[in-house]
């Protein structure tokens, strides 16, 4: 058996570093896309309209009920055991919270109602009921 010399060997190896690390951004791309995507289904909510509807101020807490009944708050669905606790928890941080809630027009009443009753147990001072301004007949 014959033995070769280190020079005659081809040096063959594939750096793999920058291959990882495209792989894990684009799998971090995709998780974050993949989650607007599944929230965008379950949060697409219907507002009733008022006349005396007014714009969204930024920096409120929203909770959102959509047409099936589930409760967001804050992007993730809330049982309406725990959405008190956890809106009181954002109290104790900022006492001028303004919380706003956002409920498909189809919502029974009695999901409104205990959404609303979670606000005030949590010691909530601001609370606002979303609406959209009714659109115009020449438009």
């Amino acid at each position: 058996m014959r033995r070769r010399r280190r020079e005659d060997e081809l040096f063959a190896e594939i750096n793999i570093v920058p291959f990882t690390d495209v792989c894990l951004v684009l799998l971090i791309i995709f998780m974050i896309t993949a989650n607007f995507i599944a929230m965008g289904g379950q949060m697409n909510i219907e507002l009733p309209e008022a006349a005396t509807a007014l714009p969204a101020n930024q920096g409120q807490t929203v909770i959102f009920i959509n047409a099936a009944g589930a409760i967001f708050l804050t992007g993730e669905i809330v049982e309406p055991a725990e959405l008190a606790a956890r809106l009181q928890a954002e109290a104790q941080r900022d006492p001028e919270l303004v919380v706003t809630v956002s409920a498909d027009r189809t919502v029974p009443y009695d999901r409104v109602v205990a959404a609303l009753d979670a606000v005030r147990a949590a010691g909530v001072s601001y609370l606002a009921l979303a609406a959209e301004m009714p659109e115009e007949a020449g438009e």
